[in-house]
């Protein structure tokens, strides 16, 4: 079977359109599944990921570098961080450290890029109740530096469980 041009064309243009229609459904396939809304209806995209990925999930301390640069990691192997939804900006915060649970509270900026952390109850808990920046956001965890500028190389990561 000899085509000449326009059936060539009409071949590739066919051709296009199969893998238009089979990326297409990958991505659907691959596609997260949906969050509440809230009352408002109004929720945005940063919003949704904080819900899914964050809020409501196990974390540990994978990382805990103080000022100086010493690694605190292992102080806070026993310590199981949950961020509650209160909104989408702010909630409790549940800290469980040595099988006893500590309560307090947690504050973000709308773009997440800012997360402050509160809670008392083991002088311990001072390293990381602090004002933090967000530096790096992965489907399994967040690295955070402190907002403040002279706070040496103190850094924190934390891991989904």
């Amino acid at each position: 079977m000899i085509l000449g041009s326009a059936g060539i064309t009409s071949l590739i243009v066919i051709a296009s359109m199969g893998v238009a229609v089979s990326t297409s459904s990958c991505e659907r396939d691959t596609a997260l599944p949906p969050v509440p809304k809230d009352s408002a209806d109004n929720v945005t995209s940063a919003q949704k990921a904080f819900d899914l990925l964050v809020l409501g999930k196990d974390f540990y301390m994978k990382k805990g570098m103080d000022s100086a640069g010493t690694d605190l990691t292992s102080s806070y192997a026993d310590q199981i961080y949950v961020l509650k939804k209160e909104t989408y900006e702010n909630g409790p915060l549940v800290v469980t450290a040595g099988g006893v649970t500590y309560n307090g509270t947690w504050k973000a900026n709308s773009d997440y890029s800012k997360l402050e952390l509160s809670v008392t109850g083991r002088p311990d808990f001072a390293f990381y109740s602090i004002a933090w920046r967000v530096t790096g956001k992965t489907f399994t965890g967040l690295k955070m530096v402190p907002q403040a500028s002279n706070s040496g190389a103190k850094a924190m990561d934390l891991e989904k469980k």
